[in-house]
């Protein structure tokens, strides 16, 4: 009988914008392939993913965090790996759990090697993870978006349930340049992204149909004791916020590698105009403190919604803005 734990570390940090997991764990993970730190960052992984850049809304009682969360883990990581040219092996959850004695072996050899392996979340609410150690003696493995203190888990190897990608090289980048200009490239296409199949909605139409939703009474459903006000209504205030001032940064890089790029400040501009309209939702009590007795005044939860109606013009044109440079107009 054998165990073995990557000591990690917290490699999130919640309190500087990083809000969405998938970037934290292929930073930590490209990290411990040695790769170099400087290069992949979260920012990085979150600016490809277009987690820092776009809106997902659904009235399905999930947690809508954010792309890598809400679209198909499949397309998802062959889309955003595919950028960088990082090969990897995905094995569904119903794949994997048919041959469990077959992948614990294989979690057991990355985890021997030092690599961590990435957990693709199948099961409701669920996000990306990092699987960082293995027990024979109590079959458990441990789960960790980056932050142990709130969110690490020792689980049974067999209750797991996400898609495992392993990943054992580093990526075959040939033209940094390239690849933040198609990362920028993407984001129209990602904003009108078809609704999933769990009617999660992009861009300028979650903002449009979160709206549509309060002034139709939505909210007027929920009573005090069925109300999950981080799962109604602040990760919709969290993605808003975030990507109001998370994706500047992955912006500017972009325009320095690239002065081709010569709209990006515009969209720098729309991203602050977006923070000016958080601002204004919370001091009209529809920020992350909105209570339901809020959202159930009708004269307030329609100042809201109006309010958030803002966002689908000025997500509108950074769609515009970026499109019009694609289609060779700018």
């Amino acid at each position: 009988m054998s165990s073995n734990k990557l000591e990690l570390g917290q490699f999130i940090n919640w309190n500087c914008g990083q809000n969405y997991p998938f970037g934290a764990c292929m930073a930590k993970l490209i990290e411990c392939l040695g790769g170099d730190s400087a290069l992949y960052t979260y920012d990085f992984f979150a600016g490809i993913a277009g987690d820092d850049f776009v809106m997902c809304y659904g009235d399905n009682e999930r947690f809508n965090d954010c792309v890598s969360v809400c679209v198909d883990n499949e397309a998802f990581i062959a889309r955003v790996l595919g950028m960088i040219g990082l090969k990897y092996r995905l094995v569904k959850h119903s794949e994997w759990t048919g041959e469990l004695q077959q992948y614990y072996t294989l979690v057991k050899q990355f985890i021997d090697r030092g690599i961590p392996i990435l957990c693709a979340g199948v099961a409701e609410n669920s996000n990306y993870d990092l699987l960082i150690s293995y027990d024979d003696e109590t079959g458990k493995c441990h789960l960790s978006c980056g932050d142990d203190i709130q969110y690490g888990i020792d689980i049974p190897f067999d209750d797991i349930e996400c898609d495992f990608v392993f990943i054992e090289h580093l990526p075959e980048i040939t033209d940094i340049a390239l690849v933040y200009q198609n990362a920028v490239k993407q984001i129209p296409d990602l904003m009108t992204a078809k609704k999933t199949a769990d009617g999660v909605v992009f861009g300028p139409d979650a903002y449009r149909n979160w709206a549509e939703d309060i002034i139709s009474g939505r909210y007027n459903r929920y009573t005090s004791e069925d109300y999950d006000s981080w799962r109604h209504w602040c990760i919709y205030i969290c993605n808003l916020a975030t990507n109001a001032g998370h994706g500047e940064g992955f912006l500017r890089r972009a325009y320095d590698l690239n002065s081709n790029l010569t709209f990006v400040p515009n969209v720098i501009s729309l991203l602050h105009e977006n923070n000016k309209i958080w601002s204004e939702l919370e001091l009209l009590g529809g920020g992350f403190n909105c209570t339901l007795e809020v959202l159930h005044d009708k004269t307030k939860a329609m100042s809201i919604a109006k309010t958030i109606l803002k966002l689908v013009v000025t997500n509108e044109k950074i769609i515009n803005i970026i499109s019009a440079y694609t289609n060779g107009c700018a």
